[in-house]
């Protein structure tokens, strides 16, 4: 009898018998404390006794609440993220360091910042992405609509006529 790829998957780098990870293994709860925690998925899967990769993939694709649990933490991370920018903006440069490496330290915190934008941005963007404003008003003007308007005004008040001329005129009329 074949078993269902979640149910089953060989561990990481160990001999022997296969380690199960099904739904209720603590494994999953571990994993998205992680990623919600800051850390990439690579880097919580390299944990002893992890599922692979491909299992957890497998895994976000057949149940859903484990998909839910894994969205949230990735927004949680997200935010993580964006607490870490703020961390890293407000570090003081090392008295210790001289001007090459002080060169040196804020460029690496620069990367870091934007590194960080960058991932927030992607795995939340409704709130660190960039904001592009699509919308579209319509403020074009009628010109017939216009002419229609000042020449009633014309018509209803004589006072607003500016040329001398046609003030006349139409007092003659």
């Amino acid at each position: 009898m074949e078993k269902d790829v979640l149910e089953m998957a060989v561990a990481k780098n160990a001999g022997g018998r296969p380690t199960t990870f099904g739904i209720d293994h603590p494994c999953w709860m571990t994993m998205c404390q992680d990623i919600s925690q800051g850390k990439s998925l690579s880097t919580s899967l390299k944990a002893d006794g992890m599922p692979s990769y491909v299992l957890v993939m497998a895994m976000i694709k057949k149940d859903v609440a484990f998909r839910a649990m894994y969205e949230k933490a990735i927004e949680d991370r997200a935010d993580r993220l964006a607490e870490e920018i703020l961390e890293l903006a407000d570090e003081a440069i090392p008295a210790n360091l001289d001007g090459p490496s002080k060169s040196a330290w804020v460029n690496q915190k620069r990367i870091q910042v934007d590194a960080r934008k960058w991932v927030a941005a992607k795995l939340k963007p409704k709130v660190y992405g960039d904001r592009i404003d699509v919308s579209v008003t319509d403020t074009r003007i009628s010109v017939s609509d216009a002419l229609k308007e000042a020449k009633q005004r014309v018509l209803t008040d004589e006072n607003n006529i500016v040329d001398v001329a046609v003030k006349e005129m139409v007092g003659k009329e």
